[in-house]
């Protein structure tokens, strides 16, 4: 039994420590994205002040593509097609994006950039670059990789729903 008591001990002790990483990640988080957003020009940061992350993320798939038909955008966005035409509609209204006809098929319409959007998602990838650059300066290169080699195993990483539900089988 002493043993049992002792494993059941450093299990509890081991789950504390986890448990406390997760808080103090959970406290930096916010602390490194104020940093990147007081590092972001002035300039840029108020021309950013209307658009919101997912219509940054919209503005940055279509860029990378041809312009996106609607269900394009929500399987991009992994959201549904009545979010990804409400998304599309406020772009839209803010000149960011346009639709337009499909040169191989004119019954489909595409959401494409403006120029005022590429304009900006690329003065704002410059703005990003340069503060994750300064802001990786703080470590070397061997802990540079170290911590790109660990985000990605932690964004890789299955959910624990995902896990969970695979254990059931």
């Amino acid at each position: 039994m002493p043993a049992t008591r002792a494993s059941s001990a450093s299990i509890k002790s081991a789950s504390a420590r986890r448990d406390a990483v997760a808080q103090e990640i959970l406290e930096l988080l916010p602390r490194l994205r104020r940093k990147f957003e007081l590092a972001v020009p002035g300039e840029l940061r108020d021309e950013l002040a209307s658009v919101t992350v997912h219509q940054m993320e919209a503005l940055c798939h279509l860029i990378g593509s041809r312009g996106l038909t609607m269900n394009e955008l929500a399987q991009a966005q992994s959201i549904g097609l009545s979010s990804a035409t409400a998304l599309a509609d406020r772009l839209l209204r803010q000149g960011l994006a346009q639709r337009t006809s499909d040169p191989t098929d004119r019954r489909v319409v595409r959401l494409v950039p403006t120029d005022t959007a590429s304009e900006l998602v690329q003065r704002f990838t410059t703005a990003k670059r340069r503060i994750a650059l300064q802001t990786l300066a703080a470590l070397d290169d061997d802990e540079a990789a170290t911590l790109l080699a660990l985000l990605t195993k932690m964004v890789e990483a299955p959910r624990a729903a995902d896990a969970a539900e695979s254990g059931r089988g």
